[in-house]
Formats: C-alpha cells, structure tokens, sequence
C-alpha cells in the first residue's frame, strides 16, 4: 500500500502529516516562517507565490485592503508601504524580515469564531469542535456533534505541529511546552477556522505505529479563518488521528504532530463508531486531499479560545 501523496519526506524514519507548496528562491534564514525570501515589486518580474498569498492576507487584515491574487505587484507594495508607515517602518514596500515578523505578529491570527452553526446546516452529516489555545502544549477537550449539533462525544487532542524554536527530537516527540510552530507554516501547528473533513479508511498498514489502526478524518478544504487561506493549496495532509507512541500511556499527554490533531486511541476508535452510526460512510483513504475524489461528509470547526 503506497504512502500517502500528502506525507513529505520520512523525517525520523517518520512520514510528516503536511507538506506546504511555497514558491521561493534560496532560503533567507532572517526571515521569519512562513516566509523563506523577501517580497518585492519588481514590474519586469513580478514575484507569485504561496508565501505572497499569505502576505497579502496578513497586509489585508492589517486594515489596508488588498486584494489577495498571489501576485506581487504595485498595489502589494502600496499597501505594505502603508503597513510599514503606520508600523513606524522604513517605508520600502518590500516585505523585509521587520515587516514579515510585524505582519505575523499584528495579523496571523485569523479572528475566526465558531457561532455553533450546525453541519445539517452547510449539508454534512457530523461537525467537529476542536477549542485550541495559542500555546499548543496545552491539550484541550473536542466535541464531536451530530448534523444537529448533538453531542455524540468528547475527546482529548493535541494540534501542537514542530517546535518553534528549532529544535526537534526523534520520534515521538513529547514537546517541552513550547507554544508551537506558527500555523501559517509547514508542520505547524493545526490552523484554526473551518474546513471539511471525512472519514478515510486507515493510514497504511506499515505506518500503524505513527497513524494508529484505525479509520482516520482527514480536513479536505479550507472554508473559513486560516483554514480557507491555507488549505489544500498550501498546506494539505492535517488528519485526526491517534498512535502507537513508544513509552505512551493515556495519562501522559501525547506527542507533538506535524500538524495533525492527535487523540487517544481509544477515541480514536469511538469516533469511528459513532460516525458510521449515524450514517457516515468511511472512503477508501486516497491517501490525500488534492482533488479529493469523495464530497467530504463532515466540517471542523478550530477556534483559538485563549490567547
């Protein structure tokens, strides 16, 4: 059974859960992930990119409308002209490490809010409620619903993605209560806002210890929040899962993702259950969500409670 096309290179012997499409030239290491390069007008070569989508929804939510094309041209570098006068920054137009690391920290955050609208609603058959904090070390208790916004169940999740400090352990990594890899990036943390998502048949067999054995929900499109920016087009492969993590009991949290939701195995399993009793159907796993060949059954809803 082939792995699946969203997994990236094994790291650790370890297939990573995401992958994120960035259109750049070499790596600046000043710059401040997501972005790998400064952003610049250049009308005889104008720079695209996924890093360019994400800039402009930063400079858009910043309050200086843009239009989001992934494009780099004039209107870009007039608007973060504006960005960087109203952020007493040298007014260059040029997405620079200043100006990147003030866009992050002014705008990542998406403002998305669950209002409880229910799946019946948007025409699935199940809603997942995942409340997260910024600091993703500290796990917190999903809510999974039925089209009409009835408890099935709750369960423990984990969406802390790869540390952010640069550091990294072997497989599982148990964290040591960073807040997490920003979510704008690859193998971060999961992003908030509200995507579909559907019930895959398990990972492959060899990757059971890293998947678990069991059906796994994979997030399909994003809709709303970070989500609707991101996904699939930039990041892709964030699934709900759980494991077989060495030297784990359930009293302990659970290890650090690559932007996967983890969950004990136990639930896991529950969650299954449930969503096949209430009429879902589990798709054979295509291994990915690009061109996803089933209408997804389900929406999640991620929302950042506590800053």
């Amino acid at each position: 059974m082939p792995p699946s096309q969203d997994m990236a290179p094994l790291k650790y012997g370890v297939p990573l859960c995401l992958m994120a499409f960035v259109a750049s030239s070499l790596v600046q290491a000043d710059m401040p992930l997501p972005f790998t390069r400064e952003l610049s007008y250049d009308p005889d070569d104008l720079m695209s990119g996924s890093d360019v989508t994400i800039a402009q929804t930063l400079v858009d939510r910043a309050g200086f409308l843009l239009a989001v094309d992934g494009v780099f041209g004039i209107d870009s570098q007039s608007a973060v002209q504006q960005f960087q006068n109203a952020s007493s920054l040298p007014i260059t137009g040029d997405v620079d490490e200043a100006t990147a690391s003030a866009l992050l920290a002014c705008c990542m955050h998406d403002g998305y809010v669950d209002d409880g609208t229910s799946a019946a609603a948007l025409g699935y058959l199940y809603k997942i409620y995942v409340p997260v904090y910024e600091n993703r070390s500290i796990e917190t208790t999903a809510t999974l619903l039925d089209a009409d916004n009835n408890e099935l169940m709750t369960f423990r999740v984990r969406a802390h993605g790869h540390r952010d400090d640069g550091t990294a352990e072997a497989w599982p990594d148990y964290g040591d209560g960073d807040i997490g890899l920003n979510e704008l990036t690859s193998n971060g943390n999961t992003p908030t806002g509200l995507a579909t998502i559907d019930l895959n048949t398990p990972e492959p067999s060899e990757y059971e210890a890293e998947y678990g054995p069991y059906p796994i929900n994979r997030v399909v499109q994003g809709l709303e929040g970070n989500m609707g920016l991101l996904l699939s087009d930039i990041r892709s492969g964030i699934l709900l899962h759980t494991g077989e993590w060495p030297g784990w009991d359930e009293d302990m949290d659970m290890p650090n993702s690559d932007g996967c939701l983890h969950a004990h195995p136990d639930d896991v399993s529950a969650i299954w259950k449930a969503l096949v009793r209430i009429g879902v159907k589990v798709h054979k796993n295509p291994y990915s969500s690009s061109n996803y060949p089933y209408e997804p059954q389900g929406i999640i809803s991620v929302e950042l409670t506590q800053t």
